[in-house]
């Protein structure tokens, strides 16, 4: 019996690309923290980088 052979490589989809723009977003706000709710905009960031959200 013989197996399909798995793809060794990786297959850049929309979703790295998406996700790679909110890791920007991301450290955008990080590096001008301090602002009003700033703390708030990384939570809902991080929310919508969840797998959950996806």
């Amino acid at each position: 019996m013989s197996f399909p052979t798995e793809p060794t490589g990786y297959e850049k989809t929309v979703l790295s690309d998406l996700q790679g723009a909110w890791e920007v977003l991301r450290d955008s706000v990080v590096a001008v923290a301090g602002f009003a709710g700033w703390d708030r905009v990384i939570f809902h960031i991080d929310e919508a980088m969840s797998w959950e959200t996806v």
